[in-house]
């Protein structure tokens, strides 16, 4: 008699799931529930199946939208708006402009490091 507790034999391929739960795209995407439920109602394109009992059914396709919109909004700091339109015009891996006050503050920092080598090298050249 085999226990849930014995490893698996990892010759045999494991069965992908065709769908998953709401709390399983949850632990997934590391998104919360109520977000994924909110997310529906501000993305279209997000439609889960549903159950004979109205609970969510999320596909692989699905998972994959919930992570580019995760990346959208956390990683390349889109607002929902915005996000929305990147996914409506189906355009990957576009990034926000760099805004001014980043552009200045990396020229900033690499006059600083400029001025650093010309401070650095005009002393060793005066010992």
């Amino acid at each position: 008699m085999s226990t849930v507790s014995e490893k698996r034999d990892t010759r045999v391929p494991q069965l992908k799931k065709l769908y998953y739960s709401i709390s399983e795209a949850a632990d997934m995407t590391g998104v919360p529930a109520h977000v994924l439920r909110y997310w529906e109602s501000e993305f279209p394109q997000l439609h889960p199946k549903k159950g004979r009992g109205g609970n969510r059914l999320y596909t692989e396709n699905d998972l994959t939208l919930l992570s580019r919109i995760h990346d959208l909004l956390h990683n390349k700091k889109f607002t929902i708006a915005g996000a929305r339109k990147q996914l409506e015009l189906g355009l990957e891996e576009v990034t926000p402009q760099p805004t001014t006050v980043n552009v200045l503050a990396e020229v900033k920092s690499e006059l600083r490091e400029i001025l650093n080598l010309i401070d650095m090298s005009g002393r060793s050249a005066a010992w």
